[in-house]
């Protein structure tokens, strides 16, 4: 019940914050929303930023590529013909002339192809402006440079006389329809031909002023300009004369800048005074247009008001009515919303009790299964450890049966060479020689039936010391001769139950190790584990190889900085990859039923890593090899 309350006031407060937003959206609706127009974006941006960029010097030839590739992404001609020269420029400045004048070739090329008369003065004012900075320092640009001024003076004149054939008509716009609008045009109607306003200025031979101001900013009559061209579309004729009046009033400035600097005053002003007419006529155009306009938007605005005015009564009503409407929709789904939310907590609470149950079902389960698991793993560890006694019992027994044997056969030996003595004492001519050579053979079987017992002892006290109960503490001990002692021990076990088997045993200890700290019984173990392993690996490929076969165990011990490493080598079937992972993992075991627990390795890496702080790794070739190398602290 409180967590139905809880959600019960949670639904009312989202009700209410609905209801206020809901009003306060309804009451931010503009009449006039949707009068606006959608500003479309200028095509010329970006074109506009590259002619920005190459306005500069630029004194890298990463920076002109860039450039270059730029403009030739853009389609631009212009653009590269003055990145063409800078690069050009730069390799002038970098004294390699003959790549300069190949760039310049190609920037002629690409100049002749200009068929903008404002794009070639524009051109031609950046390339003057390069050839004005660097005549002076270097001389051969004036020949490098020349040639592109050239074809951007003949693309000019190209483009200049294309414009004088090209006659833009000068309809009326559809709006201008009055007398009064009729004279206007007819009065800013003129020629596109620059040379026919030429005659009539007067020539004046100082230098003109170049920063003179006109009485109406430029700007603004650029702008407007700009706005009649989008509205007409760009595609009819007053537009088109428009755009055309304007391309040539901007090549005739860039060309009075761009003669100017280079000193030619003469061409300088002929251009200027081609722009100030231009520029004259535009602005008579802007201003003429304007007031049309103004008189039309005028009427348009009164319609307007009036249609706005209808309009915003009407969507007030609509405004309303929607209110009422989603007022009872919010109603009608707060009330859905708590039935459902009751409903949601009635199963859930449901479901937990079922899950509680489940739960605790479960877990009475896993205990009698963990339970069971332990007994199991206890009993599979007593197998493990009796199988191992076993086998290390079989090579007790067969290591003690060799100095056992020697000292029989001594013995018998030794008897007979007794007897044999007690004859010849018996005779009545005595062999003194004889007796002699008895007697010496006597004391040698005695020196060696003493050696091979003494061997036999030395066997039993090892075992009886590595049998005896250590508690797990740690002593210092020689890895070498516990490796070496082990391996013969697990040879003999297996020796003792297949007498077939014969492995090569090769060992290459490090003498210079000194004792370690180590517990030797547990440390044995992994040994006898892992040399059990090598000789049962190496007797199943004997059973599969050819006969060409010979087994193989090797053991090396070395060390590296603080680790110890023994490395137990053997070239028997080896461990497939798919399993080469859980190995290590208890119960995990590879041998048929009732040849191995599958708790040898796994209690291996128990007592290597966490009973010794060492590693235990492998590393193994299906049908060629496998390789386990036991690291421990060389802790000496």
């Amino acid at each position: 019940m409180k967590q139905l309350f809880y959600v019960g006031v949670s639904a009312c407060l989202v009700l209410f914050l609905q209801l206020n937003v809901l009003h306060a959206w309804a009451q931010s609706i503009q009449p006039d929303s949707t009068s606006g127009q959608p500003v479309r974006p200028s095509g010329n941006e970006e074109i506009s930023r590259l002619k920005g960029a190459l306005r500069r010097n630029i004194n890298s030839v990463e920076a002109a590529d860039t450039l270059l590739s730029s403009a030739r992404k853009l389609a631009y001609l212009p653009g590269q013909v003055v990145a063409l020269c800078q690069l050009a420029n730069i390799r002038l400045q970098q004294q390699r002339p003959d790549q300069a004048a190949i760039l310049s070739q190609e920037a002629k090329g690409i100049a002749i192809q200009i068929r903008d008369l404002r794009d070639a003065g524009w051109a031609m004012s950046q390339v003057g402006r390069i050839l004005n900075g660097n005549a002076k320092k270097y001389p051969a640009s004036v020949s490098v440079f020349t040639a592109v001024m050239d074809a951007l003076d003949v693309s000019m004149r190209i483009s200049g006389a294309k414009l004088a054939k090209s006659k833009e008509s000068t309809a009326l716009p559809p709006e201008a329809t009055s007398p009064m609008e009729r004279r206007i045009h007819d009065k800013r109607t003129f020629s596109t031909n620059p040379a026919d306003y030429q005659a009539s200025l007067p020539v004046q031979p100082q230098t003109p002023d170049l920063s003179r101001k006109a009485h109406i900013r430029p700007d603004f009559v650029d702008r407007w300009l700009d706005t009649l061209i989008r509205s007409g579309g760009g595609n009819s004729p007053v537009a088109q004369q428009i755009t055309a009046r304007k391309k040539l009033r901007d090549s005739s400035q860039e060309l009075s800048k761009a003669f100017a600097k280079e000193g030619d005053y003469a061409q300088a002003y002929r251009y200027y005074l081609q722009y100030s007419v231009y520029k004259d006529s535009l602005t008579a155009e802007a201003t003429t247009r304007r007031l049309a306009s103004l008189q039309y938007q005028q009427s348009l605005l009164k319609k307007e008001a009036q249609i706005k005015l209808l309009t915003k009564e009407q969507e007030l009503r609509d405004q309303e009515g929607r209110r009422q409407q989603q007022f009872a929709l919010v109603l009608i789904g707060c009330i859905a919303l708590l039935v459902a939310f009751s409903l949601i907590l009635t199963r859930n609470n449901r479901s937990k009790q079922l899950a509680n149950r489940q739960l605790s079902e479960q877990k009475e389960a896993l205990q009698l299964t963990l339970t069971q698991l332990k007994t199991t793993q206890t009993q599979l560890i007593q197998a493990e450890k009796m199988a191992s006694l076993g086998e290390l019992t079989a090579g007790i027994a067969h290591e003690i049966q060799n100095p056992l044997n020697f000292v029989n056969n001594f013995s018998e030996v030794s008897s007979e060479l007794v007897t044999e003595l007690m004859e010849n004492r018996q005779n009545a001519v005595r062999d003194e020689e004889l007796e002699n050579d008895l007697l010496g053979d006597v004391q040698q079987n005695l020196q060696k039936i003493n050696q091979h017992g003494n061997r036999a002892s030395a066997i039993i006290k090892g075992m009886l010391e590595h049998a005896r109960p250590s508690g797990g503490q740690k002593e210092r001990t020689d890895i070498n001769l516990l490796t070496e002692e082990y391996l013969k021990l697990a040879y003999h076990g297996v020796r003792s139950r297949d007498k077939s088997i014969e492995v090569k045993l090769t060992t290459q200890f490090d003498a210079g190790l000194s004792p370690v700290m180590l517990v030797p019984q547990e440390i044995g173990q992994v040994f006898l584990n892992l040399f059990n392993n090598a000789f049962y690996a190496v007797q199943k490929r004997q059973q599969q190889a050819p006969s060409d076969y010979y087994p193989e165990v090797s053991v090396k011990t070395s060390r590296e900085a603080d680790q110890l490493s023994i490395t137990i080598r053997d070239n028997g079937i080896g461990i497939p990859k798919a399993i080469r992972q859980k190995i290590f993992q208890p119960f995990f075991t590879t041998k048929p039923t009732g040849q191995g627990t599958g708790l040898g390795l796994s209690l291996s890496y128990d007592i290597v890593k966490k009973g010794h702080n060492g590693f235990l790794t492998v590393t193994s070739e299906e049908g060629q090899f496998t390789e386990f190398v036991l690291t421990l602290p060389a802790n000496a």
